[in-house]
């Protein structure tokens, strides 16, 4: 991966990994196809849950965001992508509580346009 941004002009070293690897090949058996197209399949699954969860916090569907965050977070898990499954866990567990900070969800979303963009790398490398 590339470079992680730059302080006073110095790098602060490599990125950090989006999508835990070890996680992805131990599911996929080292396939690098069958990880592409799972990726794939994440990526495009994830969009309408996270599209769904905006929807029911927005609308204070405390259940329905809670199931949401559950999925993503089951979801991300098992592809590698570690730190938006602990976001969708913190999601879920706020749901429960009858409350879903909108810094969350925007922290959830960003780390999904990560997950996005290592996702497309992925067959590239």
């Amino acid at each position: 991966m590339g470079e992680a941004a730059a302080v006073n002009g110095e790098p602060l070293g490599p990125e950090p990994q989006v999508i835990d690897p070890n996680q992805l090949q131990e599911y996929s058996d080292g396939d690098r196809a069958f990880e592409q197209e799972l990726l794939e399949l994440f990526v495009e699954d994830t969009h309408r849950h996270l599209v769904q969860l905006r929807h029911a916090i927005a609308t204070q569907a405390f259940e329905a965001a809670r199931q949401e965050a559950h999925h993503i977070k089951g979801a991300s898990a098992h592809v590698g992508a570690i730190a938006m499954s602990k976001l969708a866990a913190t999601l879920e567990t706020h749901a429960k509580q009858q409350t879903a900070p909108a810094p969350l969800l925007g922290q959830l979303e960003q780390a999904y346009q990560q997950v996005m963009q290592q996702a497309e790398q992925w067959g590239q490398d």
